[in-house]
């Protein structure tokens, strides 16, 4: 029979038997390694196995395993905002811990809208994650509830909800925002216009917003007033909202704030279409470091957020408690970075 050509056989793919056989070990032993229980295994034989695992190429069934431990090695993710600088640098940092540790993630963006988020964890719950990492709108308590009733462990990243103790991963943002509006001070500016969607069920925007009337208070500066909350798809509140500041401040020296990046944007955008320039007749700055911030003209003041960190910590604290962690909740507050550029020039 002439077999020249016919294509040739698929490599054999390892199986745990294989592993097993390798490392010197029992299957139990290679069951009990890939579920991560490390209890009963000796250094020396953890680094075989792994080293073993590496070279046979063992790739397990994840769907098998997970039947067998009632797992389904997934994590959900829900972002209020996907399309936020801020969203996109916390999902990098926390996949690379989830396909380091052999789990898939699902990820959503409910665009800020409740009944969206409302659907989306109701689909997770269906879908039997092991986790989920959230980015809240600040509704839904009810089902994350539920949620945690049924022992699967919820992280909060940036916001909290009131009345729901869940670890908590974000940035120290009552001290960061003091940082920059102590600098705004000292810049010398007669008025400072801050920007912010709504505050309401945002924890993370009431406290950069608290923090600043409070700097602001204890100076005794009369920006503690100047304060303009806008629904991010309505342009016409927004343009009313800046253009109301831009003519109550007409002749002091001034400048706006934003509370995040998608904020700074639309004022960037909004000053330049009424022909007013960065920094000559107006300074400007904001929370969230995008990667534009540093080119435009002469760069921007921001406050930088450890984004990377943040999702890279939500997702070890998640895994910690899928792995049986039942310490305290914890709430991990990072510290933030004010970066100084050429939009916030002093005015003394």
């Amino acid at each position: 029979m002439d077999t020249t050509n016919q294509p040739p056989k698929p490599p054999h793919k390892a199986t745990i038997a294989d592993v097993a056989k390798a490392a010197g070990v029992s299957k139990t032993t290679i069951s009990r390694y890939l579920s991560g229980d490390y209890k009963s295994i000796s250094s020396a034989t953890l680094i075989r196995i792994k080293e073993t695992v590496s070279e046979l190429r063992y790739r397990p069934n994840r769907m098998a395993r997970g039947l067998r431990q009632d797992r389904s090695y997934s994590i959900g993710m829900i972002f209020a905002d996907i399309s936020n600088p801020y969203s996109t640098s916390v999902l990098r940092g926390a996949e690379d811990v989830c396909t380091n540790q052999g789990y898939s993630m699902i990820v959503c963006n409910t665009d800020n809208d409740p009944i969206k988020e409302k659907n989306y964890i109701a689909m997770m719950q269906a879908h039997r994650i092991d986790g989920l990492i959230i980015h809240p709108t600040g509704h839904n308590k009810e089902i994350l509830e539920e949620m945690a009733e049924d022992q699967i462990p919820i992280v909060f990243i940036d916001r909290t909800i009131q009345g729901l103790s869940y670890d908590t991963v974000g940035t120290d943002n009552y001290n960061a925002m003091s940082e920059a509006a102590r600098f705004f001070l000292g810049q010398g500016y007669e008025r400072i216009g801050f920007f912010s969607q709504p505050f309401q069920n945002v924890s993370s925007r009431y406290e950069r917003y608290q923090a600043f009337i409070e700097v602001l208070g204890e100076a005794g500066h009369p920006s503690i007033n100047d304060i303009y909350e806008f629904e991010i798809r309505n342009q016409d509140q927004f343009e009313a909202k800046l253009d109301q500041f831009l003519a109550e401040s007409a002749d002091k020296s001034r400048m706006l704030f934003a509370a995040n990046a998608v904020t700074q944007l639309k004022l960037i955008n909004a000053l330049q279409k009424r022909g007013l320039r960065i920094p000559d007749d107006i300074g400007i700055s904001g929370f969230d470091d995008s990667e534009w911030a540093p080119v435009i003209g002469a760069g921007l003041t921001t406050i930088e957020q450890p984004t990377y960190e943040i999702g890279q910590k939500a997702m070890e604290r998640v895994l910690e408690r899928i792995g049986g962690d039942k310490s305290p909740e914890s709430h991990l507050a990072l510290s933030a970075n004010l970066i100084i550029r050429g939009s916030t020039p002093s005015r003394n």
